[in-house]
């Protein structure tokens, strides 16, 4: 029995302990929400989240609600928490959040809800977790008292839209005129929310004192095209917005313009330089305008060249573009065209590469007319000149030149030719009075600029027929011109001595008689200094008269003062010097500072080139061969 006692109570005692630990363990989390008469209410400034310090919530206000939720055990505790709004018998969420709570931990959540409306506000906070039976709520009415109307509509109580018709990227802006009739100054602002997207745009704060009405704006956009529905209202820190001052306003938003260019026309010459057209355009709309900017490319270096602005309308608008004098390294142009105060599509840059001209001139035939050319006969010549190149020539000068000394043809210059691209001229020159026998190597010569092209041709001429020795002159003639020489010789060597042996005059005379002994006696030459460029003269010893200098070609007396009886022979000695000087060989010079001089012989004006001389020359005019000097 004893034993039978001892198991029952130890059974009992087990079963009690068994139903303490079951109960302890089945003890379940509790959360608890703070007592609405605790919860904190106040008016906010819905613009700064800021308390206005109104002591009552009056129609139109914003409230801010702020309480306390506690984890009572330790255990944590994961749940969601809500704030619903009584309307027409049923809870509506106005604002959820999840929720942690860590063992014996306190949450203070903040809620802002409004505007309020007259009347009472039935609340409701309710936790919910994952165990039903563990959900808790607490309810809270607020009584919302009737707001004095502070501010209303000073005009039409529609919100106005400047900037119709609308595009996408344009920006348009909503006023309406707000009036103040209370007793306090107030801030409003306008907001507009888009009722698809939800996006809200709110505009700046204006401060309106009593009985006065300014206008309250706000600026908004649409990134799609479109109908538009959106609402907007006045919003007061303080309240007491009359009902006017909201609505919903409709708007179609069209599609956005765009602005294209191109290139229209493109041409780099060396005569005119770099001329560009191209053209930009405008979508169907209104008007806008856009900022250009060109610049160019040199070896991967930009320089910008000009920026400036421009007004377009719908449609096509031509520009152009002239560099008149473009550096030869330049390889790329680029316009860039952007939007001022306006939001288009993409704008592609336009670059234009660029090739610099050169012209290609080539001399692709010379033939000769006739084909062995007689001596002093005209040859003439007909040359083909054709520019392979990628632009027109410059215009040029053509010249032949005798290959051997250099001489040039003047009289078969052509002057001011240019070639333009892919043309082939025929030019036909001459060289009259051809003097050289055999064959002559010429070089035709076309110059334009930098480009110099040269072609070889050779002339072809008779030669003299071989008559075996002739004299330049008639014999016959030459033998009645000898005899009759002869005859008037001896006559005059008569004459002389007749005159020089006569007996001496018997009449006293000035000057005493020299015998031709005497005469033998003399010198034979003297020296004399000319008196301009001190050349030294040999003269008869006994001269008296005029002496030419054969070096300055000065004229001076000799010997005057001390026999001038004998000035009578100064002439025929003065005579003798200058067929003297005659029958030394001169060589012809001629020398300029530029392309053109005159013929020493007969001052004729020709041209022989600078980068030429000294060069033989020949005159057109009166045949002569003179060397070209340059004049420095």
């Amino acid at each position: 029995m004893k034993h039978t006692a001892n198991f029952a109570i130890a059974v009992v005692f087990l079963l009690i302990f068994t139903c303490t630990v079951r109960a302890e363990g089945e003890q379940s989390p509790s959360l608890t929400i703070q007592d609405s008469n605790f919860w904190i209410i106040e008016t906010i400034d819905q613009t700064t989240s800021s308390s206005n310090e109104n002591v009552t919530v009056s129609d139109g206000d914003y409230v801010r609600i702020s309480l306390e939720v506690y984890n009572n055990v330790d255990l944590s505790i994961n749940g969601t928490w809500e704030l619903k709004v009584l309307s027409d018998g049923v809870w509506y969420t106005s604002m959820f959040q999840n929720e942690s709570w860590l063992p014996y931990e306190t949450k203070s959540p903040e809620i802002t809800i409004g505007p309020m409306v007259e009347g009472t506000i039935s609340l409701m906070f309710e936790v919910q977790t994952f165990n039903p039976s563990l959900n808790t709520s607490v309810k809270r009415d607020i009584r919302v008292a009737p707001n004095p109307i502070i501010f209303s509509s000073a005009g039409d109580s529609v919100i106005a839209i400047t900037g119709e018709p609308a595009y996408v990227g344009d920006t348009l802006t909503g006023s309406i005129l707000v009036k103040n009739q209370g007793e306090v100054e107030g801030t409003v602002f306008l907001r507009l929310t888009h009722d698809e997207s939800s996006t809200s745009y709110i505009g700046q704060n204006v401060r309106i004192s009593p009985g006065s009405s300014r206008e309250v704006s706000v600026n908004f956009e649409f990134p799609t095209p479109g109908m538009k529905e959106f609402r907007w209202e006045v919003i007061s820190s303080i309240g007491g917005v009359s009902l006017e001052l909201n609505g919903s306003h409709d708007l179609i938003i069209m599609p956005q313009q765009q602005v294209q260019s191109g290139i229209k026309s493109l041409a780099w010459t060396i005569s005119s330089g770099i001329e560009l057209e191209y053209w930009v355009s405008l979508s169907d709309g209104p008007s806008r305008d856009i900022e250009i900017s060109i610049g160019e490319y040199q070896a991967g270096l930009f320089t910008e060249l000009q920026r400036f602005p421009l007004k377009l309308d719908q449609g096509v608008r031509n520009l152009d573009l002239k560099i008149p004098n473009p550096d030869n390294n330049l390889d790329r142009i680029r316009i860039a065209i952007s939007p001022l105060d306006w939001t288009s599509g993409q704008i592609d840059d336009l670059f234009v590469d660029l090739t610099r001209p050169q012209p290609i001139i080539q001399i692709t035939s010379c033939t000769q007319t006739p084909e062995i050319v007689d001596i002093h006969e005209t040859v003439f010549l007909e040359c083909t000149f054709s520019n392979i190149g990628n632009s027109d020539s410059l215009p040029g000068d053509i010249t032949i030149m005798r290959v051997s000394d250099g001489m040039l043809y003047d009289e078969a210059g052509k002057n001011s030719i240019s070639i333009s691209t892919g043309e082939s001229k025929v030019i036909s020159t001459s060289i009259q009075e051809w003097e050289n026998e055999g064959s002559t190597p010429l070089q035709v010569r076309y110059s334009s600029g930098s480009t110099l092209t040269t072609a070889n041709l050779t002339i072809q001429a008779n030669q003299v027929p071989s008559e075996g020795f002739k004299l330049p002159f008639d014999t016959t003639a030459a033998l009645l011109g000898a005899v009759s020489g002869v005859v008037i010789m001896m006559v005059a060597l008569v004459l002389w001595r007749v005159a020089t042996e006569r007996t001496p005059s018997t009449v006293t005379e000035s000057r005493p008689s020299v015998s031709r002994i005497e005469k033998r006696r003399e010198p034979d030459s003297i020296e004399v200094s000319c008196p301009t460029c001190s050349q030294r003269l040999s003269i008869p010893g006994g001269h008296v008269g005029r002496v030419r200098c054969p070096a300055c070609t000065n004229s001076f007396e000799v010997g005057v003062e001390k026999n001038p009886a004998r000035q009578e022979g100064s002439i025929e000695i003065e005579e003798q010097v200058e067929k003297e000087d005659l029958n030394e060989e001169k060589i012809l010079y001629s020398s300029s500072d530029s392309d053109i001089l005159s013929c020493p012989s007969c001052e004729q004006l020709l041209k022989v080139p600078l980068e030429k001389r000294p060069i033989m020359s020949r005159c057109p005019a009166c045949r002569a061969e003179f060397k070209a000097l340059r004049g420095d």
